[in-house]
């Protein structure tokens, strides 16, 4: 059978202000990919991060350049198929990971069983997190609101007020804290200090305090931290894991920054080599790119998959969330569909 590509740009919005250390953002773009056979019709999606490459322009301009050479890419081949996709688009990892799980929903459906049996993994995944991201302190008890379903939450840091923004939630809530700093602590100094009140707030772990390229700091961090230290930024692509050996406890997986899922197995068979604790993460994503990390999720000691429920028009169904509780379905690829 032939193939047939298509793609359109999708903005979505957030139900709140998405705010980290270094951006700001109310909406997002995404570029949704459609692949068919004349008998099924996949999904993929690209959610590019402004720290890593250009915007969904450049995605788009990518498509059109290449569809030809994409509709000739193996269908049952991921090794080879994932190798090509570095070799024609090395500037965006999003983009490698939208045409990876849209090969990948093809052949789960061509198959007619979920990628997750695929994969070999089950559907016991272990309870998501839900983010609340940097804000005004006002803001913050609509967003504990929000968050009330969710049993832990995943705090962002990295401001000049971190402590008041500790102190605002721990008057709204007593939840495992999960704390993400994106890169904001600059200096070894600032981390410990971090890290010592963070101790006493019943938090899980600490995820990215210091710039990725302050490895050595990370290093002497985690000697001293009695939390384990979660990479993010640090832990980009399988080549990058075994130099993260002795900086980090665990690491945490994206599809948008790894390449896809073929490359995020990868992460999974090399963090088991080096005895890294598993994260599932996500970008601000739709159920798309949401299920199609949730097809590994079983394999993480901790989830992240709340991309799909932080904004408030999502245009596609999957996996559900409830409570934190990702529900994986026996569809047939992702098991995605639009709404």
């Amino acid at each position: 059978m032939s193939l047939s590509l298509s793609w359109t740009v999708v903005r979505v919005n957030t139900k709140f202000e998405f705010k980290i250390a270094r951006s700001a953002f109310s909406h997002y773009d995404r570029v949704i990919l459609h692949l068919g056979d004349g008998q099924h019709l996949a999904y993929g999606e690209a959610a590019p991060n402004i720290r890593y490459e250009a915007g969904c322009e450049a995605i788009v301009a990518m498509l059109d350049q290449k569809k030809s050479q994409i509709l000739e890419l193996a269908i049952n081949d991921a090794e080879s198929r994932q190798e090509a996709l570095e070799k024609m688009f090395p500037e965006s990892y999003a983009l490698q990971a939208a045409l990876d799980t849209l090969f990948w929903d093809l052949y789960g459906k061509r198959r007619a069983a979920p990628l997750w049996k695929i994969f070999g993994a089950n559907k016991d995944l272990v309870i998501s997190s839900y983010t609340i991201g940097i804000s005004d302190l006002s803001a913050i008890p609509a967003k504990i609101e929000e968050a009330t379903p969710y049993p832990i939450l995943k705090i962002k840091l990295g401001t000049d007020y971190d402590h008041d923004i500790i102190r605002a939630i721990r008057a709204e809530t007593d939840k495992v804290l999960r704390v993400d700093v994106n890169e904001g602590w600059k200096t070894l100094d600032e981390a410990k200090q971090g890290t010592e009140w963070l101790i006493e707030e019943n938090v899980e772990f600490l995820e990215q305090p210091m710039p990725a390229s302050q490895l050595d700091d990370i290093a002497k961090l985690r000697e001293f931290s009695p939390l384990p230290i979660v990479a993010d930024e640090n832990s980009v692509r399988p080549e990058d894991l075994k130099g993260l050996v002795g900086a980090y406890d665990g690491i945490n997986i994206k599809l948008m920054k790894c390449g896809g899922l073929t490359n995020a197995r990868k992460m999974v068979e090399l963090s088991q080599k080096y005895g890294f604790d598993i994260m599932m993460g996500c970008m601000l994503e739709t159920s798309i790119g949401i299920s199609a990390m949730a097809q590994l999720g079983s394999f993480a000691r901790w989830l992240d998959l709340d991309g799909n429920v932080l904004i408030a028009d999502d245009p596609y169904l999957g996996v559900g969330n409830t409570g934190g509780q990702i529900i994986l379905n026996d569809k047939p690829g992702l098991g995605v569909e639009p709404r």
